[in-house]
């Protein structure tokens, strides 16, 4: 999962800071299957998931960033014959992703997952011209977008005929001239990971191994975390309670819904529901609100301050548990591979429902604990099995074949 280069190899004990991230992916994973396979959010006993929803995705892309940082030597870019190597790596890299996303999305099963790997091909190949950058120019560029990124998403979107959003591209869309503008549009604005809100995560992420994450004290990053936490979920209370932008939400919608002849709703369900990656364009209050997968700056700033918040407790944790987190870290390491098997097993689990059936196969009767417990704890006991025989997942191992030799 690392990439250990000679300017960060005499840097003292580099291995828990690794380990580390490691085990944050392995958090990023166990929380993806809560989202996409835990039980129905208003059950009993399981209102607490929705932590997951969005953090989880986000956790992801910050580490994403982090990586593209160490494949570039970390604290000090490389630069040369060696920077160019790194550019076909990551290009490299960002194709084969993409192309595994789009052969994923042509499974099918009745919870639908929002695939996001072809979208990380596209964050991928827009990060290339930021490899360069220092780690104050990342966290300028990072919050610059986060705040621009979203409100240019909505003037746009504002402007277009067709408002739709959420999905993902898959092969179909690349018959057609008209089918490859739509796979476009979707990866860069009305998806459910449009690259116009998510790229500042990539670069935060890019920022923080720039900032030399080996030798990095937790104290900082957590700082960070809980600045950027509280200025995103705090702002948008502020701005929704104090400043009435809630008010305004609650006012349109029971406007909107009695013109439609629509009486028995409630206004704030629909507010505090998550997004499908973008806000509405009904109304620029819509900006304000931070609820996972709206694509808003309060969202963006919140969930990036929670992924750093993760990173920085692992920092201090991991160093002194010993072995007692071996299977987060090493479903972490084997996370591309976890999230292929995922896809493929509720493909097969949970199959698109039949109207005639009234059960699904293998006694798994879709989104619920025992697929979530089958998955959480069948991903930590095979990693972790796994893990003590090989350095990367099986799926990591060929995409480092692969980009290594490209």
């Amino acid at each position: 999962m690392s990439v250990d280069t000679p300017r960060e190899s005499s840097i003292a004990d580099p291995l828990p800071r690794v380990l580390a991230l490691d085990a944050a992916r392995g958090i990023a994973v166990l929380g993806m299957f809560a989202v996409h396979v835990g039980p129905p959010r208003e059950s009993s006993g399981a209102g607490w998931l929705t932590v997951f929803e969005g953090r989880s995705a986000a956790l992801f892309a910050v580490l994403a960033g982090v990586s593209l940082a160490l494949m570039s030597a970390g604290a000090q870019p490389v630069t040369g014959r060696a920077a160019r190597r790194v550019v076909v790596r990551v290009a490299a890299r960002a194709i084969l992703v993409a192309l595994l996303g789009l052969a994923l999305a042509q499974l099918h099963s009745g919870i639908g997952i929002a695939l996001i790997l072809t979208y990380y091909g596209l964050f991928f190949l827009l990060a290339l011209p930021a490899l360069w950058l220092s780690a104050r120019g990342l966290a300028l560029l990072a919050a610059i977008w986060a705040i621009a990124g979203p409100i240019e998403s909505y003037a746009i979107r504002n402007q277009m005929e067709q408002n739709a959003f959420g999905g993902h591209p898959d092969f179909g869309m690349l018959t057609s001239w008209s089918g490859v503008k739509q796979a476009f549009q979707m990866l860069a604005l009305t998806g459910t990971y449009p690259a116009l809100t998510w790229m500042p995560f990539l670069f935060a992420g890019m920022a923080l191994g720039r900032w030399g994450i080996r030798s990095l004290r937790p104290r900082p990053v957590l700082g960070v975390g809980a600045a950027l936490a509280l200025l995103g979920y705090g702002g948008s209370w502020l701005v929704q309670h104090p400043f009435g932008g809630r008010a305004h939400l609650v006012e349109l919608l029971t406007r909107t819904m009695s013109e439609a002849g629509i009486t028995d709703f409630d206004p704030g369900q629909v507010i505090d529901a998550a997004g499908f990656g973008a806000v509405s364009t009904t109304s620029p209050w819509w900006l304000t609100v931070a609820t996972p997968h709206s694509g808003t700056p309060f969202e963006v700033l919140g969930a990036t301050g929670v992924a750093f918040l993760v990173i920085g407790v692992l920092m201090a944790v991991v160093p002194r548990t010993g072995i007692a987190l071996r299977p987060l870290t090493a479903a972490g390491s084997c996370a591309l591979s976890l999230y292929i098997l995922q896809v493929i097993a509720v493909s097969v689990l949970v199959p698109v429902p039949d109207p005639a059936a009234t059960s699904l196969p293998g006694g798994i009767h879709g989104p619920g604990w025992p697929l979530l417990a089958l998955l959480a704890l069948g991903s930590l006991v095979a990693a972790t099995l796994w893990r003590y025989r090989f350095r990367r997942g099986p799926a990591e191992w060929l995409l480092h074949k692969a980009t290594y030799r490209a």
